[in-house]
């Protein structure tokens, strides 16, 4: 026994020294700890390479896009007032630029309306409910067969700030972003808004609700998707991250009836995607749709 147990301590030995001779004392060996650092840090290194080669060349192209995007539109909103509506995560420097470029195409400002993180909180939906059914403009109503808080909000704001023939009165209007307003539900407030033929909603990259469920990313879509219902037409734009199945503008190309009527733009951040916003809208006035950009399930890179 004594003898057995000498030879499992040695070959024990053996096996230990083995390793460390490996992984310690020769880490340079080929195929070694130090070689799979080697590589993996090598991987990491192109894909910053190349990361920093697609930012460089997004950055050139708007440089050059920047100077043509007023010609690009044209005056494709020639006397049509549109409105802006961004999330809390929306890009400030995109919504300013998407506004911008409106005017630049001849469209009258209509507003801009920015939304504060609650709005789209899983623990608003109740309260969110109860102001869309107690502040109504007269003549307006609400879904019974969409029960969703994104798309009673939808249609809320949609009644109340189109315009149009039956367009909300100037003082039904206040009752509305009064309540939504004092509840919290605006950042900062809000500009001075006025009747709109049709509504850019700006939002974010997000590809999922970050943590809540998706409710967040659902509820963008349906509030897209109840303001195309409500105005003359809706373009919801957001960053490519919006585009992933469950982001906001995924969840509307995924939907059939929704990517029927709802245009969408995943590259808002690029001058490219806002001259798309701009030929979007255009587009929707004169009741056309589409899926626009660069991500997987865009239909083509802008209005043709």
């Amino acid at each position: 026994m004594g003898a057995a147990k000498t030879t499992g301590v040695v070959a024990i030995g053996i096996a230990l020294g083995t390793a460390l001779g490996f992984y310690v004392l020769a880490p340079n060996v080929e195929g070694g700890p130090a070689a799979v650092d080697s590589e993996a840090q090598a991987r990491l290194s192109e894909e910053a390479e190349r990361a920093d080669l697609e930012a460089a060349e997004g950055d050139a192209s708007d440089a050059v896009l920047s100077d043509l995007a007023a010609d690009a539109v044209g005056d494709d909103l020639d006397g049509r007032s549109v409105m802006v509506m961004a999330t809390a995560d929306a890009d400030d420097d995109a919504v300013d630029a998407v506004r911008d470029l409106i005017g630049e195409a001849g469209g009258e400002d209509a507003g801009t309306l920015r939304f504060d993180a609650s709005l789209t909180s899983p623990e608003s939906g109740d309260e969110l409910k109860s102001l869309a059914a107690g502040s109504l403009p007269a003549g307006a109503s609400l879904s019974e067969d969409r029960l969703d808080p994104g798309y009673h909000v939808g249609e809320l704001l949609g009644q109340s700030l189109s315009s149009g023939r039956d367009a909300a009165s100037e003082s039904d209007r206040a009752v509305v972003l009064g309540a939504l307003g004092n509840a919290g539900f605006f950042a900062d407030g809000q500009d001075d808004l006025s009747a709109a033929d049709a509504v850019v909603v700006v939002t974010g990259g997000a590809s999922d609700g970050d943590g809540d469920g998706n409710y967040s990313t659902r509820f963008v879509a349906d509030l897209a998707a109840a303001l195309d219902e409500t105005t003359g037409g809706v373009v919801l734009a957001g960053e490519h991250g919006s585009a992933a199945r469950d982001g906001a503008l995924g969840l509307i190309r995924a939907d059939a009836d929704a990517t029927e009527n709802v245009s969408t733009v995943d590259n808002v951040t690029t001058v490219a995607g806002r001259i798309t916003v701009v030929r979007a809208v255009a587009g929707q006035l004169d009741g056309d749709a589409g899926a626009y950009g660069s991500a997987s399930n865009a239909a083509a890179p802008t209005v043709e």
